[in-house]
């Protein structure tokens, strides 16, 4: 699959030939100059308890770890329907764990996706938009960020994934957004040189990674999500825990929500499937009720994976987008029910947002035994807390607090927080 980079370099021909023909008064200098720039400052501090549920517990435990990361994107202006995209990130570990205690995951100080020191190239991409008159259709080719729910970069840490790929964006239907996603490569936020010894590396797929994503709300409060992904390679694709396959697989998603007419209420439903070639299959569903009363925000929400395997997630270090709960544990395991309540408010307070999740977990037998984790019995209770400076554009910050119970022998509970401040301009 190499094609993305002969279609980058065909792109980049046209581009620079018809921005040359075009130019008149103007010169390409000034074109540049006029271009944009735009960034992120982020720095991020982890702290976690111990706990002897090592495989539960995961990279949060023992966690004591921090660093910061600048994000930096110049684009230039558009022109007949051309526009230049280039970014780069760099991240700096504060070297705050004790190194000799070693990972997380083996009850170490370190969590690796918040101790990296390396610079990488993110972005570097070109758009096209069409004529209006002809359609509604915008091409991005090279190197970006993508947001759907199969496939998408995640914000939860300093440094960002982004991906080698053709993206097509059409809305010539009302009230209808339709992506075509070709995929080259995954470029890891961890990257290769960042951790030479741990099992991250970018990884270039040398066949069929592509998806089609579907948005529609053409009937009134009702918001219909669907996403068709497709791998179809001989090696793993998904972040761990969940890439526990070497085959070629694809995956399903759809999601519905409903307003109800008149009201304050919101009911919705999600179903995922995936289907590998040589193996079980895997999937999960999940409905929610939510309202609001006064200044409260509240939602209800039940979500059951099947016995036979955990579910493989999303393309991108991030193991399932459209959840329904905002907690740490994530809700792919294998034979898992989770049962949440979520309440959040501004109290009233510009730029704050506080929010507070209970879940309670239950596991099948067989669950455990294809996922290799116990969840059975336990719970957790989680608090967030952002808030965006007033007094200062782009300056935020974000507290998150939980507090796990994995309903086990020994040290089974975990407090568990996060701590941001973000800068962008």
């Amino acid at each position: 699959m190499r094609q993305i980079e002969k279609l980058k370099r065909t792109s980049t021909f046209i581009f620079f030939s018809s921005l040359c023909s075009a130019v008149s008064a103007d010169t390409i200098q000034s074109y540049l100059e006029a271009g944009t720039f735009s960034g992120e400052i982020r720095n991020m501090y982890v702290l976690g308890s111990h706990a002897d549920t090592l495989k539960e517990a995961g990279a949060y435990n023992n966690a004591k770890v921090g660093m910061s990361a600048i994000s930096v994107l110049y684009e230039t202006p558009e022109k007949q329907g051309f526009k230049f995209g280039f970014g780069f990130q760099s991240g700096y570990d504060w070297g705050i764990h004790d190194e000799s205690t070693g990972l997380t995951p083996q009850g170490g100080e370190d969590d690796p996706r918040v101790s990296l020191s390396t610079t990488e190239i993110n972005k570097a991409y070109i758009d096209y938009t069409f004529t209006p008159e002809l359609t509604n259709t915008n091409l991005r080719i090279g190197r970006q960020e993508i947001i759907t729910p199969l496939v998408m970069n995640s914000p939860a840490f300093p440094l960002r994934d982004s991906f080698d790929a053709l993206v097509v964006t059409n809305k010539d239907l009302a009230n209808t957004t339709l992506k075509l996603m070709y995929i080259d490569s995954w470029i890891m936020r961890y990257g290769d040189e960042a951790l030479p010894s741990i099992y991250q590396q970018n990884k270039y797929f040398d066949d069929d990674v592509y998806s089609v994503y579907l948005r529609n709300n053409s009937i009134p409060g009702l918001d219909v999500e669907a996403q068709w992904f497709v791998f179809d390679n001989a090696t793993t694709a998904a972040d761990l825990p969940s890439s526990i396959t070497n085959e070629p697989y694809d995956t399903s998603f759809i999601g519905i929500n409903y307003t109800i007419p008149d009201s304050t209420w919101l009911i919705g439903w999600k179903h995922l499937n995936a289907n590998y070639d040589n193996s079980a299959d895997a999937s999960y569903w999940g409905v929610k009720a939510e309202t609001r009363f006064s200044n409260i925000f509240a939602r209800l929400a039940y979500t059951s994976v099947d016995d036979q395997r955990t579910f493989p997630g999303t393309l991108g270090h991030v193991p399932q987008f459209r959840a329904y709960r905002l907690t740490f544990i994530d809700e792919i395991y294998a034979g898992m029910d989770s049962t949440s309540l979520m309440l959040s408010s501004n109290f009233n307070i510009p730029g704050f947002m506080a929010r507070a999740v209970y879940v309670d977990w239950k596991q099948s037998d067989a669950g455990i035994a294809a996922s290799g984790r116990n969840f059975d019995g336990g719970s957790e209770l989680s608090f967030d807390f952002k808030y965006k400076f007033q007094s200062q554009q782009g300056l935020s910050t974000r507290l998150r607090l939980a507090q796990l119970d994995y309903d086990q022998a020994g040290d089974d509970d975990l407090t568990y927080m996060r701590l941001y401040l973000n800068y962008k301009f």
